[in-house]
């Protein structure tokens, strides 16, 4: 997993994880982070705060849908927006 440098990464890594969810059929975990997508031309801090939403969400409600390599992508991306908080 790459270090999310901006939130441009941030926005490729989520819409590619997405698309992945939809392709196997995990509609709602798509649309979960399609919500945070649609605020990706909002401010930087909403469209993280949505971002680090939609990320726990799936976390707390996937109940093994997600690989592990996934979920430990996911707990990386979560560590990065927390820290990118912390600096605001």
């Amino acid at each position: 997993m790459k270090n999310m440098s901006s939130n441009r990464d941030l926005y490729e890594y989520i819409s590619s994880f997405s698309s992945v969810l939809k392709l196997r059929g995990l509609k709602e975990m798509s649309d979960i982070l399609d919500v945070a997508i649609g605020h990706a031309s909002s401010s930087s801090t909403e469209f993280l705060g949505e971002s680090r939403i939609a990320l726990r969400r799936i976390l707390n409600e996937e109940n093994g849908a997600l690989t592990g390599e996934e979920r430990a992508a996911m707990v990386t991306v979560l560590e990065q927006i927390d820290k990118a908080f912390n600096r605001r």
